[in-house]
């Protein structure tokens, strides 16, 4: 069991800063804005008061509570990613990981949730259909994904050799 939570923790973490490192990047080179987690926050606290959708328009800022619950809910997700390679793939898959599960759930499975559930949750509608950049969002989050099953493999690798 403790193989199983220190592989989670480890990748899931891990991937979850290979990702962030990605969106630093991209915005320092390219002036591209990560993704607001703060207002992801906001969202997550609203669940209690039966708002499923971000309120669009809602330009405060985010405050501590919620940023702090939106960076949470990011690396918690990324530690959910790590359990369902396990949970799927089994626990040998934490002694010899291959990259097409990750490639599986690290892109596949996460571009689809983001896709169905996280941009209509954020008020983008199903697939991001209400903005105006679609197909480049789209394109930008899979490009991310990427980077995220890349990290999950390397983090897998890299827990597998210790």
């Amino acid at each position: 069991m403790n193989t199983f939570i220190g592989f989670s923790l480890v990748v899931g973490i891990g991937s979850t800063l290979v990702l962030d490192l990605w969106g630093f990047i991209l915005l320092k080179l390219k002036g591209i804005s990560p993704t607001d987690w703060g207002s992801v926050g906001r969202w997550l606290l609203g669940l209690r008061q039966g708002e499923w959708v971000a309120t669009q328009g809602d330009n405060r800022p985010p405050s501590v509570v919620e940023k702090v619950s939106g960076w949470s809910f990011h690396y918690l997700v990324g530690i959910v990613y790590a359990v369902i390679v396990v949970i799927g793939w089994g626990v040998p898959f934490i002694h010899t990981p291959t990259f097409p599960p990750l490639f599986l759930v690290g892109i596949v499975l996460s571009s689809i949730a983001g896709l169905t559930l996280f941009m209509p949750a954020m008020g983008a509608g199903f697939c991001g259909r209400k903005i105006p950049n679609q197909a480049n969002s789209i394109l930008m989050m899979l490009i991310a994904h990427t980077i995220f099953a890349l990290g999950q493999y390397g983090f897998a690798v890299l827990y597998a050799s210790t």
